[in-house]
C-alpha cells in the first residue's frame, strides 16, 4: 500500500471510493440503543467520506494552530447525555501525546476512542470498534499510529523474545514486515533506526487488515456505510499521513 499526506483531494477521493448511501439503522438492520432521534451534532456527516472530510479537515485546523474546539457548548453537553452518535472510532496508541479529539478538533460525541498501546487489533478493542459501528452508526474507522511509539519501539527491540509482554508480542508481525521491508532494499534489519519506523506503519497496516476482515466491518464497507483506513500522526508537524491508498474490500 502507498503512502500519502492526507488532504481534502486524497480523502475526498477515498470518499468517493466508499459509496454515498447516508447511513441510517434500516440499512444495518440493527436498533440504536440510547441514541437520540435527531444528531446533537447538526453538522455530523452522513456518509463515510464526508466523515474522512471532516477528519482531515479537523486535522489541518489542529496542524495550522486554528482550532475551533466545536461542541464543548452547554447544548451540546445536554443533548448528549440522551445518547451519543459519533460519526467515526478511531483505534489509537494510549500515547498522551495524540488524543484523536484534539488532533482531529473534534468535539463531544463526534468520535469513539478506543485506546491502547502500539493500536493494535485486541478482543476486547475489536469489539469496542463493533459497538461503535452495530450500536452507534459509526461511519469511519481509523486506526491510528504515531512517529516515535514507545510501544512498536519495545517491540523492536525486544523481537523475537516470546517472554515480551503480550502488548508488545502483538506487534511482532508488523517488525517482522518490517525488518524484511528493510533487508530488501538493502538495508541493515538489525538497525532499530531504520526498522523502527517501517514498523510503527506496518502496524497499522496490518491491523487495518485485520479489522476489514471482521463480517460486520467488511459487510457494513460492501454496503456503503463504513470506510476502514489507517494513518500515522507525525510529532513534528502535527499531520496526518494517510497508509493505506485504497479501501480494504
Amino acid at each position: 500500500m502507498g503512502m500519502s499526506r492526507i488532504s481534502r483531494r486524497s480523502f475526498l477521493k477515498i470518499g468517493m471510493g466508499v459509496g454515498v448511501t447516508a447511513f441510517t439503522p434500516h440499512l444495518l438492520g440493527l436498533a440504536i440503543a440510547g441514541t437520540p432521534t435527531e444528531f446533537c451534532n447538526p453538522n455530523r456527516p452522513t456518509t463515510p467520506g464526508a466523515a474522512l472530510t471532516a477528519l482531515i479537515d479537523g486535522n489541518s485546523r489542529w496542524a495550522n494552530f486554528e482550532e475551533q474546539h466545536p461542541g464543548e457548548d452547554e447544548t451540546r453537553r445536554t443533548c448528549l447525555v440522551d445518547g451519543q452518535q459519533p460519526f467515526a472510532a478511531i483505534l489509537s496508541c494510549s500515547d498522551s501525546r495524540v488524543p484523536p479529539q484534539l488532533i482531529f478538533d473534534q468535539g463531544l460525541g463526534d468520535l469513539f476512542a478506543v485506546r491502547v498501546a502500539g493500536n493494535t487489533d485486541t478482543v476486547v478493542g475489536e469489539q469496542s470498534l463493533a459497538y461503535a459501528v452495530k450500536k452507534l452508526g459509526a461511519l469511519l474507522l481509523l486506526v491510528l499510529g504515531h512517529q516515535s511509539c514507545g510501544a512498536v519501539s519495545a517491540a523492536v527491540d525486544h523481537f523475537p523474545d516470546e517472554h515480551a509482554e503480550k502488548f508488545i508480542k502483538l506487534i511482532y508481525p508488523a517488525v517482522r514486515r518490517a525488518r524484511q521491508i528493510v533487508k530488501k532494499n538493502g538495508g541493515d534489519p538489525n538497525d532499530k533506526a531504520l526498522v523502527l519506523p517501517v514498523a510503527i506503519d506496518q502496524n497499522v497496516i496490518l491491523t487495518v487488515n485485520q479489522l476489514s476482515k471482521v463480517e460486520l466491518f467488511r459487510k457494513t464497507v460492501e454496503a456503503g456505510n463504513l470506510a476502514i483506513v489507517g494513518g500515522r500522526y507525525d510529532l513534528t508537524t502535527q499531520e496526518v499521513t494517510l497508509l493505506t491508498s485504497a479501501l480494504p474490500g
